[in-house]
């Protein structure tokens, strides 16, 4: 076979698994680094890491994702729409909202790199985030799905508490509404559930 016969097939091969696959990288390799080196990354201060995000679940997906103001509030585990909680005197009592909505499902996106105070305390927000979407299913018995998509290095690196926190015998009903990890292990868990 000739060289440029090899090519032709190679690159018609990875076409094809292109359109089946979405190469994302773990969340182990997503660095401070790696993220100042993507061409969609500017300063962070522009949400890009979310529209990233947001983009390749709607290719997994193959949905627009709708933006939301939708919230839970934490003492009495409601779902509201609330657009500045912080306003009021109870606005502390609310998560932040979700980063997006299709369906029955929510989405809540984070991309934690690098490490320090201010990534141990958005981690920690995040764990009571999810904490309340366990405890909002416990208490409404919703057919809702609630996608946390933890990405970047520093959220690799602290899973394991929120591996703890799915695995509370008290959750082990609901476990199966809720996903906690990285795009690139939301691909996988999704070709297997359209598998079945």
């Amino acid at each position: 076979m000739e060289k440029s016969a090899a090519i032709i097939i190679q690159k018609n091969v990875r076409r094809w698994l292109i359109r089946k696959i979405i190469l994302i990288p773990s969340s182990y390799y997503q660095t401070k680094i790696w993220r100042l080196n993507r061409s969609w990354y500017k300063n962070g201060k522009f949400n890009e890491c979310e529209k990233y995000q947001i983009n390749i679940i709607e290719k997994i997906l193959k949905i627009k994702i709708l933006k939301t103001q939708d919230r839970i509030n934490i003492e009495t585990l409601s779902l509201s729409k609330m657009n500045k909680p912080l306003i009021f005197d109870n606005g502390y009592e609310y998560s932040e909202n979700f980063d997006g909505y299709y369906n029955n499902i929510y989405f809540n996106l984070k991309m934690v790199c690098d490490n320090g105070g201010h990534q141990t305390r958005t981690l920690r927000e995040v764990y009571h985030f999810i904490q309340s979407q366990f405890e909002y299913l416990l208490k409404t018995k919703e057919n809702i799905y609630f996608i946390n998509i933890l990405d970047g290095d520093t959220s690799f690196n602290n899973m394991n508490k929120f591996n703890y926190l799915k695995n509370k015998e008290k959750y082990k009903e609901i476990v199966k509404f809720i996903f906690i990890g990285d795009l690139c292990q939301f691909q996988y868990r999704f070709r297997e559930y359209i598998q079945q």
